[in-house]
Parts: structure tokens; C-alpha cells; sequence
């Protein structure tokens, strides 16, 4: 590591004073209060538009919303080319082909 050095009415200084840079830690945020039963929760109705014709899953462009039932439920996000996000549950699957419905809220 190269010291810089400056000059001010001819008293010279070093920028850099030979100590080794540390990084700080980041605080820790306060933990968001969890829901203990489906009791707590609120219900919520969306309405959608579902495709009646199926398309292919090379097809569907990615972060499209679809569903693999012809009613619109389960709604799901595809995340890339082989894989597929679950919004019910919140996890992500692995999926290879097939058809699905477009879904549009």
C-alpha cells in the first residue's frame, strides 16, 4: 500500500498513518414480531385474469405469474429458466417443461 504524503507550511504528514482499515459492523435491527397462529392473520381476496389457453414453458417469460391449473389457483412466479416460485408457501422449485396458464392481476 503506497502512503501519500501532503505538505502544509513545509510540515509534512501522512494520510495514511500505517494502521490497518477495519470495517465496521452493522447494527442489528430489531426482530419483526411473528404472527403465533392463522387466527392472526388476515383473510384477502384478489381477483385475476387466468388465460383459458395453455402455453409452453419455454414460452412464458421470466417473472410472469402462471399457474398450472386452468382455475388460476395456486399462483406461481417463474424465476428462470428452471425454476419456479411457489407464492402460497414462499419456496422456490425446480421445473423443467410442460404447459401453465397466464395469470394477470
Amino acid at each position: 500500500m503506497t502512503d501519500i504524503h501532503t505538505s502544509n507550511n513545509h510540515v509534512e504528514s501522512s494520510l495514511n498513518n500505517d494502521k490497518p482499515r477495519t470495517r465496521r459492523q452493522r447494527k442489528a435491527l430489531p426482530s419483526l414480531p411473528s404472527t403465533t397462529s392463522a387466527t392472526e392473520m388476515v383473510d384477502v381476496e384478489y381477483r385475476c385474469k387466468v388465460d383459458t389457453t395453455p402455453i409452453t414453458w419455454e414460452q412464458l417469460p421470466l417473472y410472469s405469474v402462471f399457474s398450472l391449473c386452468a382455475d388460476g389457483s395456486y399462483p406461481q412466479i417463474k424465476l428462470s429458466k428452471s425454476r419456479r416460485f411457489e407464492i402460497r408457501t414462499g419456496n422456490s422449485h425446480p421445473c423443467g417443461s410442460g404447459r401453465c396458464y397466464r395469470v394477470m392481476f
